[in-house]
């Protein structure tokens, strides 16, 4: 039986830490890499499937979210907090080059599986992974619509 590979996404405001994650997960070979996104709001559109990304297709929803804590736009946190009552949600890897400045407690409630410092390498992040179980649960809980504006909430 083949091993089924998981999907990830990476969301981080820096393209040198996208470009890093991107190396270290070409080593983990049960991930693919389908994208990666540079702040909180384009993930979240990402996610819904809203604002140009509805081809799923074309932009598949990823099983694994690798979620910077500090981006613009929208924060980790706040992407977490619009997640929350998704129907359908990745695993989350919520994580920081300092994960001291995180409120560990609060991401978990929010639905991050786990909280953490970033990887300095393949190793490192392989064993971030490795910390997750496979498969994920969806929470069942009601579905927001993908036409519930980012800036609403933000007000």
């Amino acid at each position: 039986m083949i091993p089924k590979t998981y999907l990830a996404l990476v969301a981080d405001d820096s393209e040198d830490e996208q470009i890093l994650i991107s190396r270290f997960l070409r080593s983990v070979p049960r991930f693919k890499l389908i994208g990666s996104l540079h702040d909180g709001a384009e993930t979240v559109s990402y996610l819904r499937g809203a604002c140009g990304f509805g081809d799923r297709t074309k932009f598949p929803y990823p099983d694994l979210l690798l979620l910077d804590y500090q981006m613009p736009g929208l924060n980790g946190m706040e992407v977490l907090t619009l997640l929350e009552f998704e129907k359908t949600r990745p695993r989350v890897v919520l994580w920081s080059n300092v994960p001291e400045l995180m409120d560990e407690e609060l991401a978990l409630r929010l639905g991050a599986d786990l909280i953490c410092r970033k990887p300095s390498d393949a190793f490192e992040l392989n064993a971030i992974i490795d910390r997750l179980e496979w498969p994920a649960v969806a929470p069942s809980v009601p579905s927001l619509s993908p036409e519930s504006s980012i800036h609403e909430w933000r007000a």
